[in-house]
């Protein structure tokens, strides 16, 4: 018994030397997204993945997938967005189905009008916001103060294009056609500092 468990876990053990000493970027993510439920094990392997050299990057609503993934050629991980606290696979599944559809997201507006809001949620904006997935297009400070209108922005529009009303004057022929709803974004009345944000990458 002991020596059919050492021979095992002594195979197991050269396994995955093997693969972090030879693809360690793509190991450190397999194990990365193994753990993704327990945020102590994640910590440790991030740092982990500092001494190796290999950089993880803050989740992307244009970049990252469910898991966390390798960027081809570069030794960094982009953090895996079904990972982040409040935002579940199937809300990934539909921001990643918007992206094949009709290409990466082009704003926060963009965004809200091609992602259901039947499954993602307001949480998982904020969760998202508060872990840097739409850095690209404003500051976490300033989208986070405006979550309110930019959830109802999503609701109203893609009620209108369900409900066909967003066709209407285009039956008419009517140039007005063109016109796209769009959101005015306020500016936050106080920035949060660096320290809040990084609590809130943690949490």
């Amino acid at each position: 018994f002991n020596k059919s468990h050492a021979a095992c876990y002594g195979l197991i053990a050269y396994w995955t030397a093997y693969l972090k000493a030879h693809y360690p970027d793509a190991f450190m993510a397999a194990l990365m997204t193994s753990d993704q439920d327990d945020t102590e094990r994640l910590a440790i392997e991030m740092t982990e993945c500092k001494h190796m050299g290999i950089e993880v990057l803050n989740p992307d609503v244009n970049e990252s997938f469910v898991e966390f993934a390798v960027v081809p050629g570069e030794k960094k991980i982009r953090f895996g967005m079904a990972a982040v606290k409040g935002v579940g696979v199937g809300a990934v599944e539909e921001i990643i189905r918007a992206r094949e559809a009709d290409g990466p997201f082009k704003s926060v507006e963009d965004f809200a009008k091609r992602v259901s809001t039947s499954k993602f949620n307001r949480k998982a904006w904020e969760s998202l916001i508060k872990t840097g997935a739409f850095d690209g297009f404003g500051d976490r400070s300033d989208l986070l103060f405006n979550l309110d209108t930019i959830v109802a922005f999503a609701q109203k529009t893609q009620k209108e294009a369900a409900s066909g009303q967003t066709d209407l004057f285009g039956m008419l022929g009517d140039e007005s056609a063109n016109v796209q709803p769009t959101m005015q974004l306020q500016p936050a009345p106080a920035k949060h500092t660096n320290k809040e944000r990084l609590m809130w990458e943690r949490e």
